[in-house]
């Protein structure tokens, strides 16, 4: 009798031990409600971190884009006033132009999308700063993305697409050294100037829908060689237009 109720309390003692190591088990391999609420708040503060930093990654990535386009758009534009009589294959130009405007001491003539052939644009971007009349003019030109994806050059007046303006400025150029004594001096300046000028492009954007301008700038400077021509174009009060003659020069 005894030896039974030895084997009992043996057998209790140890169902007692088992129930305590497994709740003691238990308790070393869950989490505490402090370090949950600990993670949590680590992770929510990386989160905060990322989501203040994207908008600023966004904005670099914009800007990127639009100064990408900027470049390969001022070197066609600079192809166009350079190949002066053969551009009116350049169909791109009078499909992404928003406005041309012109203004001198005659007054301002303002043209939108469909007024002026490709040819017509060339010959207007090719006017010079200052005419042999006297004339001083100014030239701005608003163009919808002449490159870039299908979203930024399509023809449509959303406001999701990218515009910007532009302002040629073309002189003869004259920062050369020249030996001022030489007999031939005068024949070389007027050959010089007369046949060698600088292009300026001065690039502004974007073109809001309101018609504001934002605060991005880029200048694009280049030389072309040879005879500024003027032709006899009518475009408002405007009675001429401008071409570069690469392959021809003037000797005076």
């Amino acid at each position: 009798m005894k030896l039974t109720n030895s084997i009992h309390s043996l057998r209790s003692d140890a169902r007692h031990a088992v129930r305590r190591v497994g709740a003691v088990g238990c308790a070393e391999s869950a989490f505490t409600m402090i370090e949950v609420a600990l993670s949590l708040a680590i992770v929510g503060f990386a989160m905060v971190a990322i989501i203040g930093v994207l908008p600023t990654g966004l904005n670099v990535q914009q800007k990127n884009r639009e100064d990408t386009i900027i470049m390969q758009d001022s070197g066609l534009l600079i192809e166009a006033i350079r190949s002066g009589l053969n551009s009116g294959a350049l169909s791109v130009l009078a499909e992404n132009m928003v406005t041309l405007q012109v203004s001198n001491s005659q007054g301002t003539a303002t043209f939108v999308n469909g007024d002026l052939t490709p040819r017509e644009i060339v010959a207007q971007l090719c006017r010079p700063a200052s005419e042999p009349n006297g004339n001083t003019n100014q030239v701005f030109a608003q163009f919808r993305s002449l490159s870039g994806n299908l979203g930024e050059r399509a023809l449509t007046n959303s406001t999701v697409v990218f515009s910007y303006l532009v302002q040629p400025e073309i002189r003869p150029y004259t920062n050369f050294l020249a030996d001022t004594n030489s007999p031939y001096y005068t024949n070389f300046m007027g050959v010089i100037t007369n046949n060698l000028h600088e292009v300026k492009l001065t690039f502004q954007w974007p073109v809001y829908e309101s018609g504001a301008i934002g605060q991005n700038r880029q200048v694009v400077r280049t030389l072309i060689s040879g005879r500024l021509l003027s032709v006899g174009l009518s475009a408002g009060f405007l009675t001429n237009g401008y071409f570069f003659q690469a392959n021809q020069w003037t000797s005076q």
